[in-house]
């Protein structure tokens, strides 16, 4: 069952164009060799300025989002793609920490099965 999962991150002031190319270079591709879809990465368009930004990722699986929380280890099973971008994405993930005051995540199942998000456990 593909489930959505929704991340809140209060960033600090100003470093939204280091988060998002932190995130974008070195943490979704690992993520997607995964077998992850990353749907978007938001920011706030009405109600006032903020500093927080959701990110939404879709995963096949409860089982395959928490394979791939930040403390999992890498996969016995993972290919050189995946093994090749994993100390990449450990040290964006220790970068954006280090951005990050606070974060926050929902998970969703959904409500229209028949979309196809294209995720695969990997």
């Amino acid at each position: 069952m593909t489930v959505v999962v929704q991340r809140s991150f209060i960033i600090e002031r100003g470093s939204l164009r280091e988060f998002e190319r932190l995130s974008r270079e070195g943490i979704w591709p690992y993520m997607e060799a995964r077998g992850c879809k990353i749907v978007g990465f938001f920011t706030n368009l009405h109600g006032g300025a903020s500093n927080e930004v959701i990110l939404n990722t879709a995963y096949a699986s409860m089982a395959h989002w928490e394979s791939t929380r930040d403390d999992a280890r890498l996969p016995d099973d993972a290919n050189e793609e995946v093994r090749a971008l994993h100390p990449q994405y450990l040290e964006a993930l220790r970068a954006r920490r280090d951005l990050t005051q606070v974060s926050s995540t929902r998970v969703f199942r959904l409500a229209t099965e028949w979309v196809d998000y294209g995720v695969s456990e990997g």
